[in-house]
């Protein structure tokens, strides 16, 4: 019985591995086969990546956050002094 046990455990094991190994496989045919000399793609435009870092630059100066500080708002001073007072412990 412990020899049937493990025939049938080695048995699905080995299936696996083949089924695992199969699936990893392309089939023939498959776009890695073929060679890629063979695909034409026209050109949408000249590529310059100096201007488009110069457009996202000028971008991004329109989502900058203007996030509250402790100098330029009075509002915060009080929590801030209170929490800064507590006393925590570890």
């Amino acid at each position: 019985m412990q020899k049937f046990i493990y025939f049938c455990g080695g048995l699905m094991i080995g299936v696996m591995i083949l089924s695992i190994s199969k699936a990893s496989v392309p089939p023939a045919g498959a776009a890695i086969d073929q060679r890629l000399s063979e695909i034409r793609v026209p050109k949408e435009g000249k590529i310059d990546f100096d201007a488009s870092i110069k457009e996202l630059s000028q971008e991004e100066s329109r989502f900058k956050e203007k996030l509250p500080t402790f100098r330029d708002s009075s509002r915060l001073e009080g929590p801030m002094k209170r929490i800064a007072a507590k006393k925590y412990r570890h």
